[in-house]
């Protein structure tokens, strides 16, 4: 018997060829996939990466006064992990160790500038404090992993430094000084009466917004006597009780650092409050030889009990705080007086050692925040991150009521420190 040699129809080969097609088509289309999908993860993440490199490198910067011995570990590196952490790369928390925040110069005598890990600075020939922050995020690939590319790194360098500081600014800061009347214009008037005395203890219902000085083109007082402690036009002799301005000279994100030396607390022989009756042993923590009375502004809850402690309410636009009576008290501002605008941030509770003794605070606009001598229990310097859009600060005492029978204040240095990402 003789087999058939026919060969199968044309179309039957044709099928098969068109199969062939089909698949390689397929891996072109993942492959198209996989670069559309993945590169916009990628992208997102090479995007939040940065943002949280450069997070973490200014508030790293605003510590490199407090580790001056280039150490590897510190507050530096500390501060630089926990901003980090607050930072999502690829939907989870950015992790930096301590070896990715390395302290060094920004030399910008060499062309172009570079950090370098050796060498000291010296601001006045061009070469910055300076910290580094390196990391890097591995990024799971969706449908690259089908053409062979399971992962892609993404990562960032971000590096801050501190290119100018500030003559420190020494002024003296009063105790009539009420928070709430910060940036007010004058005559404005502030804190609830005092509806339990009518003696000569307590002789003026409210306070006053005002200075001895002069007044500029915006309205607001120019301190032109820092010495005073008592002066007024007014025929009662009732004390100003606008706070102590200071006019920023370094951008929003920089830092502020403040200092009450620890002999100058309320200038001992100025020193006194209710004209000098009982007086406590008032220091600009709030310290009363070791005990803390707790108080919030009466202004800003005028239906509530005077005492009431309570970081709800607020008074001309400020919001309210919980904080030991007689101590430092400051708040941002812009250039505008505060009742214009009606955003007010929450009040902050500064009622326990814990929440007084922070390192780095950055308060919001309009937000009362606890200052005191500036550093910690331990004797550790404190640092004020300036908030967007501030352009001054203000700085007073605190009380429930009735600032302008305070007696004596507070001598404290502001230094200003700006920092900048240069790479």
């Amino acid at each position: 018997m003789i087999q058939s040699t026919k060969k199968p129809p044309f179309h039957s080969r044709r099928r098969g060829m068109a199969m062939i097609y089909v698949m390689v088509s397929l891996v072109a289309m993942l492959g198209f996939c996989s670069f559309a999908v993945d590169l916009g993860r990628v992208q997102t993440a090479k995007t939040e990466i940065r943002r949280g490199a450069d997070a973490a490198a200014r508030v790293a910067a605003a510590y490199l006064s407090q580790q001056t011995d280039g150490s590897t570990s510190g507050p530096v590196q500390t501060n630089a992990e926990a901003i980090a952490r607050s930072n999502k790369v690829d939907g989870s928390p950015l992790v930096l160790a301590d070896s990715d925040v390395v302290i060094g110069s920004w030399d910008t005598t060499r062309t172009p500038p570079v950090f370098t890990k050796a060498g000291s600075p010296d601001p006045l020939n061009g070469i910055y404090s300076a910290v580094q922050v390196s990391t890097v995020r591995q990024i799971p690939l969706l449908f690259g992993s089908i053409v062979g590319a399971r992962t892609c790194n993404v990562t960032a360098k971000s590096t801050a430094a501190l290119v100018a500081i500030q003559k420190p600014v020494t002024q003296f800061v009063s105790a009539h000084g009420n928070p709430w009347l910060a940036g007010a214009l004058p005559g404005t008037t502030a804190s609830q009466p005092d509806h339990g005395y009518s003696d000569a203890a307590h002789p003026w219902k409210y306070d006053v917004a005002g200075n001895a000085g002069t007044y500029n083109s915006a309205g607001h007082p120019e301190f032109t006597d820092s010495t005073k402690l008592e002066a007024t036009d007014f025929a009662s002799g009732e004390p100003y009780g606008s706070p102590t301005e200071f006019v920023l000279a370094v951008d929003p994100g920089s830092v502020i650092q403040i200092n009450v030396p620890l002999n100058s607390n309320n200038l001992a022989v100025n020193s006194g409050y209710y004209n000098g009756a009982n007086k406590p042993s008032t220091e600009a923590d709030g310290s009363n030889n070791g005990s803390y009375a707790i108080y919030s502004d009466d202004g800003a809850n005028p239906t509530l009990p005077q005492g009431s402690v309570t970081t709800s309410g607020t008074e001309h636009g400020i919001s309210n705080i919980a904080a030991p009576i007689n101590s430092m008290i400051g708040v941002f501002l812009d250039d505008n007086v505060p009742d214009h605008d009606g955003s007010v941030p929450a009040g902050k509770d500064f009622s326990t050692q814990t929440d007084r003794d922070y390192s780095s605070y950055e308060p919001d606009l309009r937000q009362a925040f606890y200052v005191g001598a500036g550093q910690t229990s331990t004797g550790d310097q404190q640092t004020l991150i300036v908030p967007p859009g501030a352009t001054r600060l203000f700085l007073g005492t605190m009380d429930g009521h009735e600032w302008s029978n305070n007696l004596g204040g507070f001598s404290a240095t502001i230094s200003q420190f700006e920092i900048e990402l240069v790479h």
